[in-house]
């Protein structure tokens, strides 16, 4: 059998559990998205050409191993399931280097580049290890749209947690546990961090369950699952999406922590308000995901959202240092759709695992999930490396009080140049192909072929009159 009898309807406990395991790794991507540019020029000591540099190819080109790390999940036989084991697996590695990545060693500045390398890119080979199967996770536990809508409605909002923690409290524990010496506090408050992921890695682990499982006689090649992934159009767009959204959410996310400190010239306290209410406000957007789906479906809801978080970001280019109340107003409204675009992103991804399945008759939900990782951090790389050199090219000069291009450069990478990137995504999404009607049609089908022991070929007769014609012909 393909998948088993029990409900597809998920419980409170099992959607909070599993939205926990992103709560732990959200502690290290909000480090990656908003701090490890200042961490490297500021604390750790390199300069942010060097650190983009290093940011963009540690990023950018570990997406072949991304892609291995899916296939061997999916391909993964425990009696705990395919995608859960890695949480109990790999949590305590993952610790132990996210700590190392934020320890400055007593070496020469050359030695420091190769440390930042060594650390940096076997933190996010760890990272991707465990959270690619964590992702893909979700496209085992349930099939039913609103179900794995409201699946991923929990995991950004409880990842909100992790991040509004790290966030808020990165620049003030430095100094907590650190005092003037800043790179002994950032090394404790990661250790911090680590512990209290590794606790909710396994929480995860031990609340859910995989109901959705290949096809008995699945046997395929890793360079069959690759084929038939490029063969999938809905994946494809996603991949781009998932790039480019990326980009300019590092863009922003990079530029903001020199835009409070530099332009604003708030301290930690202020920016871990700021870093509060912002995570609030996305943890508000993803809660609201599921009511904004039944109204106008996934797709729109997604177009919308970019669009609304590029006009929230556009006014950031006129706002004063002392329009306290502008800048929260505004982040308040965009982080609202940003946490709507963040869950409708993985619920869309798991879309196009279904297609897989209904079209080419294997499911590889790992390669699918982790392929798309791939993407975001292309796009974590893309946007680091692009924020570092202009901020270099600008003239930012760390620990010091910034010249007027500087300044203006920040304000740039923190509101027109995302805000355009993203209205150029949102054009560019409307080509997307799979809408409700088209998903509801695939889903029958699927849930009868997983009903029988062989799957079936698809009944095109049945997909047409489900108004489908355009999926057919993909």
């Amino acid at each position: 059998m393909h998948t088993n009898t029990t409900s597809m309807k998920l419980s409170f406990g099992e959607k909070f559990g599993y939205g926990l395991g992103d709560t732990a790794s959200n502690f290290v991507w909000a480090l990656m998205m908003n701090f490890i540019m200042f961490y490297y020029t500021d604390i750790f000591g390199i300069t942010a050409a060097a650190a983009g540099t290093m940011l963009l190819f540690a990023r950018s080109t570990d997406g072949v191993v991304d892609f291995f790390i899916g296939a061997i999940a999916d391909r993964t036989k425990s009696k705990w399931g395919r995608f859960r084991p890695y949480l109990v697996w790999l949590c305590v590695p993952l610790a132990v280097v996210f700590v190392l990545a934020f320890t400055t060693p007593n070496i020469s500045p050359a030695g420091k580049i190769v440390w930042a390398w060594v650390t940096y890119n076997l933190m996010m080979l760890l990272y991707s290890a465990i959270n690619i199967p964590y992702g893909a996770l979700s496209g085992v536990m349930t099939d039913d749209p609103l179900e794995r809508t409201s699946l991923n409605s929990y995991r950004m909002s409880l990842a909100q947690i992790g991040g509004i923690i790290a966030n808020s409290s990165f620049m003030v524990l430095i100094v907590k546990f650190g005092g003037q010496n800043q790179q002994l506090g950032a090394q404790r408050t990661v250790m911090l961090f680590s512990a209290i992921a590794i606790v909710l890695f396994l929480i995860s682990f031990v609340t859910t369950k995989e109901r959705i499982h290949p096809p008995a006689n699945q046997h395929t090649k890793m360079t069959e699952d690759l084929k038939t992934l490029f063969l999938n159009r809905h994946w494809i767009m996603m991949f781009v999406t998932g790039i480019v959204n990326i980009t300019f959410a590092v863009v922003r996310g990079t530029a903001g922590i020199y835009y409070l400190k530099s332009y604003l010239h708030w301290d930690g306290g202020q920016i871990g308000t700021y870093f509060l209410v912002s995570g609030l406000a996305m943890i508000s957007g993803a809660m609201m995901t599921r009511f904004a789906v039944k109204a106008i479906g996934k797709k729109a809801a997604f177009i919308t959202s970019l669009v609304l978080v590029a006009l929230t970001a556009i006014p950031f280019y006129w706002i004063q240092p002392d329009q306290t109340t502008l800048v929260f107003t505004f982040v308040v409204l965009g982080m609202i759709c940003a946490g709507i675009n963040a869950t409708l992103f993985w619920a869309l991804v798991a879309d196009t695992a279904d297609f897989q399945e209904w079209k080419y008759k294997t499911r590889t939900t790992g390669v699918v999930f982790s392929a798309t990782t791939c993407a975001q951090k292309a796009g974590m790389g893309i946007g680091a490396a692009f924020a570092g050199f202009l901020i270099s090219a600008f003239g930012y000069v760390p620990n010091a009080v910034q010249t007027p291009d500087a300044l203006h450069g920040i304000i740039l990478l923190n509101s027109l140049i995302p805000a355009g990137g993203l209205l150029i995504l949102s054009a560019c999404f409307t080509i997307y192909g799979l809408n409700e009607h088209i998903c509801k049609a695939m889903r029958e089908e699927l849930a009868q072929r997983r009903q029988r022991e062989e799957p079936a070929v698809p009944n095109n007769e049945t997909i047409l009159a489900s108004g489908a014609e355009t999926l057919a012909s993909s």
